[in-house]
């Protein structure tokens, strides 16, 4: 949403029974702007100019235009507004991710392994990376606001309006990522383990090296039709209705291609059929000891003579991948509340009460196309124009990071055209190299590089019946102003959940280090429900003990509802079931919401005008609090190769030939003695045991506590039009998450000591504001096998000047992130990372005029 069509914010720190539920913490109310509110002719026109400093790819100076419409007539009886706004930007984000850190992997197989082992752990656990990926996205956004709005007040008893609101966002990216990929098994040459069990140095010959572009956009589209009557039944009695529909999709297509991967020296292919032999990776190495690990690999040519980097004429295809996914939810929403006043003697001074139904129906599904291979390994190169490959020099990405910029071992990627590629993964069978490679694609694409039929179909209704009442008092205690709110509100929800089912019935290993599921013929939708009934109390107390002196005290209780997404009633595989990461999430429709009873304690001193100084306290007691436990399940039907007799014959015979046994040459030998062609995708036998998944579920299992205080002061110094503004927030409890535990554990996820800060001008129509926002390192959450996830510090530096030239006339800028801050999320311990990303500083320049 933009500015333009927002008149103010209402920040509810409290619940109260006539506020809908949602939030534990607070309730933020947006309020639109209503042509009534402000009557005659108003309109305004806003240029900006936004400069992100990031941007290396489209214009780093997007327009940014905004303009408002508002007029009353008929004596002010009826009113109109309308406003508009576009917004466009570009802007780079350069990133790097480990997807994975598996527990305790058995890297046993390996021959003549180097290891060094210093884990102090008593209980022996290790976590072994599954990879480290570098990328640069450059970004596209396209952000479009609109709002229409009706007013009509015949009298001072009947008001009615009529509104629309719409936002539209486009966001599209173009990536390009390098990385290496660590098998572990018999792979490993070389490790060393910390003291926290974590490997932070892996070497290991063959694998993958991949060098991969991709593209996607995003269409987010929201829409809101609102009709609201108040009605001013006597003197007593207000009566208002209030009704809306609102709409949000998302459509989200990416697109990903894996060029130029290089591998181990069993894939150096020769010969007419395949051209000439190009680079292999054979050996890999990373460091996790810095904020940004670095990895290295050596590569040699076709005749195993050392080459320093890629060329264009090593690179080829590998696979693809095409996703779509979808999401709806619509909401109607109708409620009528009533206010009666007391105009007699007594401390009641009015009656609130009122009730409502809420629907929601969500919608969410997705397409994959799994793999869609072009020429496995380095065996298309030669049906690839060197000459479309551009290397590009990377010596200072990630500069704002230990370990990068120039420090990074390998500062280059190869790169290419999107689109020229993708031409030659759809007809490197049919046209390029036709009878060499796959035999066609997947009837169901057509032949195009799509994401094909639908894979998951998750549905869920929600629907909410509420009613309150809510009492109000205003008294004196002993000759203090005293104010009482005590209400109680009833909610009742009821879930419905119907899923498309697609079970894996079987895992292919398709090659190297590739696998992916095959799924039932049949698909069927599974059902499930829930339902919730809660009663949330309230009572807030104000007093004014002394002149501009306030005290507060409140007990409420909240409630915040689960995820929609998390009540769908299906089984999913994510992902491809590569070793080490072989992941099912279960929704459950049954989930309780969070209940939090709460208390705050408050004491405020207005010692001047625009000066303030206030302390809080508060306390949250949260049940049915939220836990994603992953567990190791096994599921009927699925066998797995990776462990089986065959694969396990095949490693034995390579180590007796002093021979390293890489999932490759694993995979080669089960062909050979079976006696199929080399790479041939193999299918598990009876006799393979069942597979292992990680399988991750939401549950309702823990009650948590916490508490803290809150402190803030503004001052303003004299009329000088300087003065300062702080807060800061101190939380305590269930939020230290024990880095050492390996059984699942719980802690209050996303809470943190934070601290603002913000120096003011304002005076004779100069506003100039310099804000420093800081948040302590938190939790995340828990993921990577119920492990936790901890968000580093983050401090931000941000501008704001205004300059009022005259009455109709502002010229203002803004800066954002100035000191170009970065973020850094690891794993348990500071060397497991798992996303770290580096942005920008933003600029904008812009005008507003009034014409009044």
């Amino acid at each position: 949403m933009a500015t333009e069509g927002v008149s103010g914010v209402e920040v509810y720190k409290t619940s109260k029974a006539n506020q809908a539920s949602g939030g534990i913490g607070a309730t933020i109310n947006m309020l639109t702007a209503k042509p009534l509110s402000s009557p005659g002719l108003h309109t305004s026109f806003g240029a900006k100019s936004v400069y992100d400093t990031s941007t290396e790819e489209g214009s780093s100076i997007t327009p940014e235009l905004s303009g408002l419409y508002s007029n009353t007539f008929a004596d002010d009886t009826f009113g109109v507004l309308v406003s508009a706004s576009y917004q466009e930007r570009n802007n780079r984000e350069q990133s790097s991710a480990v997807n994975n850190w598996k527990p305790n992997a058995d890297i046993s197989a390996s021959p003549n392994l180097d290891l060094i082992d210093n884990n102090q752990r008593a209980d022996g656990a290790t976590w072994y990376p599954q990879d480290i990926n570098y990328f640069i996205n450059d970004h596209q956004r396209d952000r479009t606001n609109a709002q229409v709005v009706f007013q009509y007040q015949p009298n001072d008893r009947l008001e009615a309006s009529l509104d629309y609101t719409y936002s539209k966002l486009d966001t599209g990216y173009d990536r390009n990522g390098m990385g290496i990929w660590f098998n572990q098994g018999g792979n490993v040459a070389s490790a060393q383990i910390n003291e926290n069990g974590t490997y932070v140095a892996v070497e290991e010959v063959g694998g993958d090296y991949a060098t991969n572009v991709a593209n996607g956009q995003t269409e987010n589209e929201n829409k809101s039709l609102g009709f609201n009557i108040k009605w001013q039944a006597t003197d007593n009695l207000e009566l208002e209705f209030d009704g809306h529909n609102s709409t949000a999709s998302s459509d989200i297509n990416s697109r990903f291609l894996i060029i130029g991967n290089t591998s181990c020296n069993w894939c150096v292919a020769s010969g007419p059929e395949f051209g000439p032999n190009t680079a292999t990776a054979i050996s890999k190495s990373a460091d996790y000891t810095t904020e940004l690990p670095i990895f290295d690999m050596v590569l040699v040519d076709g005749n195993g003579n050392p080459q320093d980097e890629l060329t264009g004429a090593d690179m080829g295809s590998l696979f693809g991948q095409a996703d779509y996914t979808y999401h709806e939810n619509e909401m109607n929403e109708y409620k009528i509340d009533g206010t009666w006043v007391n105009d007699g003697d007594g401390a009641l001074a009015k009656i609130e009460f009122g009730i409502g139904r809420t629907e929601i129906d969500f919608r969410s599904t997705r397409s994959f196309s799994e793999n869609l291979p072009a020429g496995w390994w380095t065996w298309s190169a030669v049906h690839f124009d060197d000459n479309m490959f551009e290397r590009v020099d990377t010596s200072d990405l990630l500069s704002g990071f230990q370990g990068g910029g120039s420090d990074k071992a390998i500062n280059y990627y190869m790169t290419a055209d999107f689109d020229e590629l993708l031409y030659h993964w759809e007809n490197i069978d049919d046209t390029i190299a036709p009878g060499i490679y796959n035999p066609g694609w997947p009837a169901e694409l057509g032949g195009k590089f799509q994401a094909g039929p639908l894979d998951d179909d998750n549905r869920v209704n929600e629907s909410t019946t509420s009613a309150y009442t809510q009492f109000v008092f205003n008294d004196e205690f002993n000759n203090m102003p005293i104010n009482i709110v005590a209400g109680l509100r009833y909610e009742e929800t009821e879930v419905k959940s119907n899923s498309l089912e697609r079970p894996a019935v079987n895992m292919q290993w398709t090659n190297g280090n590739e696998w992916q599921y095959i799924y039932a013929d049949e698909k069927s939708f599974s059902e499930g429900n829930g339902t919730t009934k809660q009663f949330l109390p309230n009572l807030d107390i104000d007093i004014e003990p002394m002149e501009d002196v306030i005290a507060r005290f409140s007990y409420y209780r909240s409630m915040a509802r689960p995820a929609i997404g998390a009540l769908r009633s299906n089984t999913s595989f994510d992902g491809n079931p590569l070793v080490g990461n072989r992941k099912v999430s279960k929704g459950d429709p049954s989930l309780k919401p969070y209940i939090a009873d709460n208390v705050d304690l408050s004491l405020e001193y207005y010692y001047d005008e625009g000066s303030y100084m206030s302390a809080g306290y508060f306390k949250k007691r949260v049940e049915n609090f939220l836990v994603n436990t992953t567990v190791v399940e096994t599921i009927d039907g699925l066998r797995d190769v990776y462990s089986g007799p065959r694969a396990e014959e095949a490693r034995q015979q390579l180590i007796d030939e002093n021979k390293q046994p890489t999932d490759q040459a694993i995979h080669d030998r089960i062909n050979e003695n079976q006696g199929t062609p080399l790479n041939t995708p193999i299918l598990p036998n009876e006799d393979d045991p069942i597979t292992e998944f990680f399988v991750s579920r939401d549950e309702n299992k823990e009650t948590a506590n916490m508490y803290g205080w809150e402190l803030a002061a503004q001052h303003m110094i004299g009329n000088t039009g300087f003065g300062f503004q702080a807060n800061a927030t101190f939380v305590h409890g269930d939020v230290e998450a024990d880095r050492d535990a390996i059984d699942q554990e719980f802690a209050l996820p996303g809470l943190s000591d934070s601290a603002n800060f913000s120096a003011i001008y304002d005076k004779d129509g100069l506003s100039a504001r310099l804000s420093y926002n800081w948040r302590d390192e938190f939790l995340s959450g828990f993921d990577q096998h119920s492990s936790p996830i901890f968000t580093e510090a983050y401090a931000q530096l941000d501008l704001n000047v205004n300059y009022a030239v005259n009455e109709d006339l502002t010229i203002f800028v803004e800066g954002l992130n100035i000191t170009e801050e970065t973020q850094r999320t690891y794993v348990r311990y500071e060397e497991q990372m798992l996303r770290l990303a580096e942005y920008g500083a933003r600029y904008n320049l812009g005008v507003r005029y009034s014409f009044n």
